[in-house]
């Protein structure tokens, strides 16, 4: 019998393992001695940085620890010595939810630096990324990664307002847990903000007496690449405020939508020439798959070259973020007993409907017999057609079992969501059934055929079309016609004959578009 209080595996897919360590005391009087309070229990990152990180037990408080120290080339490295001890003072003070906690900074037996923070267990969110790529990844996980990205933006807006400006988020510096934990890593390049808004500003040693000689160097460009902004590729520190961690998290948005961050290049040095230069390839033009509208527009934005066109500020993206999230997962909800007719042949209709649960059967009458043209079950979607031509249904649909479907209207996808998104996806369903059905009552080898380059057409539709000022939905016609007439040997008028005739479409050669009637 499963464990009723295991832990369970988030809808991003981080599983709780290893599973948290059981609650434990062990009542006797604190250890002072330093090396005997923090047991070291094994390595978590050797490699990079400017520190080692362990994991750790504090034997006083039982509690499991990361501790990181500081490399023992950099010990005589000013600039690093200051940097290391402000990511400790800077993390410290962020005291939020979704920022790792620091509990010590200290010197250790060996002379050493060394800090203390939260244990987290999970995945980055790169790893998580990598593992759902947008062509196998599901609604609901993409709902669950830009809950992620929520939650980020919380954070981010906090340091904003103790004048901190975090520099390299990306999705390596996420941790995602399984039980709701998010966290903002690695403040090893944040930057203080002269001003900032309450409460106070954070503050650091960088006006005390310490030790060490710790004096400022010129500024160098820090953080990643892939991820930057261009006034912070640039290199000059007056122009990096706020905006740059804007910047990045529309950087985070792009890889969800993407799979691939908005910079790429050969070496490091081609990459920081792209961010610097700042133009960034719209998301839909980097994938095949079917992004929203929307998200698309919330990405370009936070990703504007010049910063003053950005959003103003994280809790203005994060707004834009949730206006998405509860429109698009919003859509009424409806449900049908076994045998109960959801659409009638001939009924004027104005929303389409995708299967959440259940399996119904599309019909049409034949005189007094029915004809049955496919069941459909979970994930697919039936009445697009009435969205896509505006005409009468041209079938029933009955539910075989206890049905529910998720309704979307034309009013909603042309006002709230721009359409892109679903008219694909309904598309997309169009071109299969008119496949499937024309296939099934093709009976010569030209039928076929002609069946075949109508669902190609309409493939080319749902790939590169887009709608047009009277709602349509349209894509260039030549490349297809081209394509079309150099395998099948017929004239451009023969094609525009055939697919006019066979499917819903219509050739504009003046325009050079091919309409979805």
């Amino acid at each position: 019998m499963p464990d009723p209080i295991a832990p369970p595996t988030s809808p991003t897919g981080v599983p709780a393992d290893p599973a948290p360590r059981p609650v434990e005391v062990a009542p006797r009087p604190p250890v002072a001695d330093l090396a005997a309070r923090l047991e070291t229990r094994g390595l978590i990152s050797g490699a990079g940085g400017m520190g080692v990180i362990t994991e750790v037990l504090d034997v006083n408080l039982r509690r499991t620890c990361a501790r990181k120290t500081l490399r023992p080339e950099f010990a005589d490295d000013p600039d690093t010595v200051r940097r290391f001890i402000e990511e400790a003072q800077i993390t410290a003070q962020l005291d939020h939810p979704g920022i790792v906690p620091v509990h010590e900074l200290g010197v250790d037996p060996e002379g050493r630096l060394f800090f203390t923070m939260q244990r987290v267990q999970g995945r980055t969110l790169g790893a998580l990324l990598a593992q759902t790529p947008p062509a196998r990844r599901s609604d609901k996980q993409l709902y669950a990664l830009l809950q992620v990205v929520l939650k980020v933006c919380d954070a981010v807006a906090f340091a904003h307002a103790r004048g901190v400006v975090h520099q390299d988020l990306k999705p390596d510096n996420i941790m995602v847990g399984a039980f709701g934990e998010v966290f903002v890593m690695d403040w090893g390049v944040a930057r203080l903000r002269g001003t900032a808004p309450p409460p106070p500003a954070v503050e650091t040693c960088a006006d005390e007496p310490a030790p060490w000689d710790l004096p400022r160097t010129e500024f160098r460009i820090a953080g990643t690449p892939n991820y930057m902004a261009p006034e912070q590729a640039a290199g000059d520190p007056s122009r990096v405020d706020h905006r740059a961690d804007v910047f990045s998290l529309g950087a985070i948005l792009y890889e969800i939508l993407t799979g691939r961050p908005p910079y790429e290049g050969p070496t490091p040095q081609a990459v920081l020439a792209e961010a610097l230069f700042g133009e960034v390839e719209p998301p839909e033009r980097k994938t095949d798959v079917p992004i929203p509208a929307r998200l698309s527009r919330i990405a370009m934005k936070a990703l504007h070259h010049d910063p003053g066109q950005r959003f103003p500020n994280v809790a203005a993206l994060r707004e834009e973020l949730e206006g998405f999230l509860q429109s698009a997962w919003q859509f009424p909800t409806r449900t049908f007993d076994a045998g109960e007719l959801i659409l009638r042949e001939g009924d004027a209709g104005d929303a389409a409907y995708v299967v959440l649960r259940g399996r119904c059967r599309a019909f049409r009458r034949c005189g007094t017999t029915t004809q049955t043209l496919e069941e459909i079950g979970p994930g697919e979607v039936f009445g697009e057609v009435a969205i896509l031509t505006r005409q009468p249904r041209t079938a029933s649909v009955e539910a075989l079992e206890p049905v529910a479907v998720m309704e979307i209207t034309r009013a909603y996808l042309e006002e709230e969501i721009g359409g892109n998104y679903w008219m694909t996806l309904f598309v997309r369903a169009l071109a299969r059934r008119f496949r499937s059905a024309t296939a099934a009552q093709a009976t010569a080898s030209a039928e076929r055929d002609e069946a075949r380059l109508a669902a190609r057409a309409l493939e080319h539709l749902a790939r590169h079309g887009a709608g047009d000022r009277d709602g349509r939905r349209a894509a260039p016609w030549k490349p297809l016609c081209a394509a079309m007439a150099a395998e099948t040997g017929r004239s451009a008028a023969e094609l525009r004959a055939l697919l006019e005739r066979t499917a819903p479409l219509a050739v504009d050669e003046a325009h050079d578009r091919i309409v979805l009637r």
